[in-house]
């Protein structure tokens, strides 16, 4: 069975929970007790003195430990179902998971979040490690020292043609591995169990409730509401949810979900005809749940996830739009809850309250001609935000994500095409003058022009721009199919190098960016983590 046909099937199980009458937590202690210790043997000599083996010498995410446990069926080593994998895993992140502060520098990996940066500085884990997987492939781990020395042992056991792969020939590369990069490791990941075991004597919130949300999805805008969140088990949650998106429209739905590790939301909803995943990070003494949701079967579509208590502290969420233009009239929406006492946007802005309450203040807003540019405070009451930017003209747009890549696909095969959205965010200079700066304020996201060219000169000889796909004008690039494409220069598939260009009319001139977009190959293997 292939590892990519395996992980569809495994279906990243760790969202919802079927489990009835013995806990998901009580479960998977006894399943890592019956069918695990017979490998991992019961030790009190392991580095964090507890009963198994191996196991409790590492820690991970809560996909981190699914991977292991898939590996452990894969190789026929444990016989698990679903719902006996999930309790696996909500047992080993309960007991070996990752504390807030040491998962957050790569949540992005958990969250989906496409076409984000993940280059490793440090120049022996980025040709030791990073040369074949993501930073957050290994940093969202923990191991003792032997731990280590043993994962390199299995690099090579699996994969024993490594040593002769380009940045690993030209070198002592076992030498290498063995000895200063598991030293590096263990210095900077090692077990540390001094922090985790802190983290788990804070007590876990009761997350029931009623939770005031907003959030934005690239491409279509915010979105705002509510939801209820009830107890069904031990770390085991329902939700009803009520949207309103950026037209208007109304949407609700539930959602069933877990947590591990004490704050890792798992959850898992049905919008239509799709299933959505949700990753979030509960923070805040319980109060706040933060992350992003995606669709199962298109993880780069989703949404950014904020939602916090409803009866706790007063706070800005959100205003949309959230700039203004010098001399203009505007409608305006603030979320949040607590919302008391008089608005104000501050000198040169008047404000007309139309509708309120204490979770939305909708407000008619005029801007000044001769209005100061800049980062504006937000004041409701005795509470500030500065989520809030006024402009007379942009001074310079850039294109996001800069650097993208997407994917062919269908064409016959299983695997669906792997699209980008692209945005113009607007830039006003700071107070150096100049555009492309640290000073810059960031304004907001922009309609723009959308097109797209050969990026150099081979591009423009394949003709990528003619065969790798198309960008619409909300910013959407969708590649073209998979498989042979006879029709091309040189007879092979849809791949290609392209330049993606925004342009922004503001009537006495116009505003370009752009971005370098690869349109690449299927993803063939997709773990979790990848």
């Amino acid at each position: 069975m292939s590892r990519q046909l395996l992980w569809v099937l495994c279906g990243w199980m760790l969202w919802v929970a079927s489990v009835q009458g013995e806990d998901m937590y009580r479960l998977g202690e006894r399943l890592v007790t019956e069918r695990c210790a017979g490998c991992h043997h019961p030790s009190g000599n392991n580095a964090a003195g507890s009963q198994f083996s191996r196991i409790s010498e590492q820690r991970k995410s809560p996909e981190g430990w699914f991977m292991t446990v898939v590996r452990m069926q894969r190789e026929g080593r444990v016989q698990l179902t679903q719902d006996e994998r999930r309790s696996v895993v909500k047992y080993l992140s309960d007991n070996y998971g990752l504390t807030p502060t040491e998962a957050l520098p790569f949540r992005h990996a958990l969250e989906k979040r496409p076409n984000r940066a993940d280059v490793a500085e440090d120049p022996l884990l980025a040709t030791m490690c990073a040369r074949c997987h993501t930073q957050a492939r290994f940093q969202l781990q923990r191991r003792s020292e032997e731990e280590w020395r043993r994962l390199v042992h299995f690099h090579v056991g699996q994969f024993p043609t490594l040593e002769y792969a380009a940045g690993s020939r030209d070198r002592d590369w076992w030498g290498i591995a063995t000895g200063p990069l598991v030293t590096q490791l263990t210095q900077q990941l090692g077990l540390q169990m001094d922090s985790w075991k802190h983290w788990q004597q804070q007590p876990s919130p009761n997350l029931s409730g009623r939770w005031r949300i907003v959030g934005r999805q690239p491409g279509r805008g915010v979105y705002y509401g509510y939801a209820e969140i009830s107890k069904t088990g031990t770390d085991q949650y329902r939700t009803s949810y009520s949207l309103t998106d950026a037209a208007g429209v109304e949407h609700s739905s539930t959602s069933s979900a877990v947590i591990y590790s004490g704050y890792e939301w798992r959850g898992e909803r049905q919008l239509s005809d799709k299933t959505v995943r949700e990753v979030f990070a509960v923070s805040d003494q319980g109060n706040r749940l933060q992350g992003r949701w995606f669709f199962q079967d298109h993880d780069e579509t989703g949404g950014d996830w904020t939602a916090v208590r409803v009866g706790t502290r007063a706070q800005v969420l959100a205003i949309y739009p959230n700039y203004l233009k010098a001399g203009s009239r505007q409608e305006m929406t603030l979320i949040g809850t607590g919302l008391k006492g008089p608005v104000s946007l501050g000198k040169g802005i008047s404000v007309t309250v139309k509708q309120r309450s204490e979770d939305k203040i909708v407000i008619d807003v005029v801007a000044d001609r001769n209005v100061e540019a800049g980062r504006r405070e937000i004041q409701v009451g005795d509470i500030a935000s500065t989520q809030l930017s006024v402009y007379r003209k942009l001074d310079s747009i850039q294109v996001r994500p800069a650097h993208a890549i997407a994917r062919i696909g269908d064409g016959g095969g299983k695997i669906a095409p792997v699209p980008v959205q692209f945005e113009a965010v607007g830039f006003l200079n700071g107070a150096d003058g100049l555009a492309g700066t640290e000073d810059d304020i960031t304004v907001g996201r922009f309609p723009a022009h959308w097109s797209s060219s050969d990026f150099d000169d081979i591009a423009k000889m394949l003709q990528d721009s003619t065969h790798a796909g198309q960008i619409n004008q909300n910013g959407l690039f969708q590649p073209a199919a998979a498989g042979i494409n006879p029709d091309r220069y040189i007879p092979t598939n849809n791949i290609g190098v392209l330049n993606i260009q925004a342009e922004l009319d503001q009537g006495d001139n116009t505003l370009s960016a752009n971005a370098r977009l690869v349109v690449t190959v299927q993803r063939f293997i997709d773990p979790p983590i990848r």
